[in-house]
């Protein structure tokens, strides 16, 4: 009867702590997904090229990728990734209606981080520039330098296209 209970003592123990781990576990709050998949990441290298043809104009990206630990302001406990992000029509005309953003793609090694973008926040982007912000990426190490690849959609004939820039250093705000 006494090897009962104990027994008994040790399952309720063990359903209590599993209980209190998985409710005092927080969700990571990244927009997007991270994986780690060297297929999907080989297919997007294979997708990608720098320089995007498009009505006669052509495309670059360029890439801010940042965490901010400035002091100030309310104190957050995560400093997340933020990736500004600019399609730039290098010809300097206004980046094609056709165009539409989809999906961005940061590679880290062998970690991809998948987001979708918001509008920018920059009022005086000019014309020529098309800016898409996403604030809430992986907790990933200042000071490294990693692959962006950004989806874009022709909104004629549904076609994807997909512009990278490699080498992207990842900048700690202070």
């Amino acid at each position: 009867m006494k090897t009962f209970k104990k027994s008994e003592f040790v399952i309720i123990s063990s359903f209590a702590l599993i209980a209190l781990f998985s409710v005092s576990c927080e969700k990571d709050k990244i927009s997007g997904d991270v994986v780690s998949d060297p297929q999907i990441a080989s297919e997007l290298y294979s997708k990608s090229i720098d320089t995007l043809s498009f009505e006669s104009s052509d495309y670059i990206l360029e890439v801010e990728l940042y965490r901010d630990f400035f002091p100030g302001g309310p104190v957050t406990e995560r400093r997340q990734l933020e990736a500004l992000i600019y399609l730039v029509n290098i010809d300097s005309l206004p980046v094609s209606e056709n165009l539409s953003i989809i999906k961005l793609y940061v590679i880290n090694s062998n970690q991809i981080w998948i987001a979708t973008l918001k509008e920018g926040v920059d009022p005086y982007i000019p014309d020529f520039k098309l800016d898409k912000l996403n604030t809430d990426g992986p907790e990933w190490d200042t000071g490294i330098y990693v692959d962006v690849i950004l989806e874009i959609k022709n909104k004629l004939t549904m076609e994807s296209y997909y512009l990278i820039t490699r080498h992207q250093y990842i900048q700690r705000v202070e």
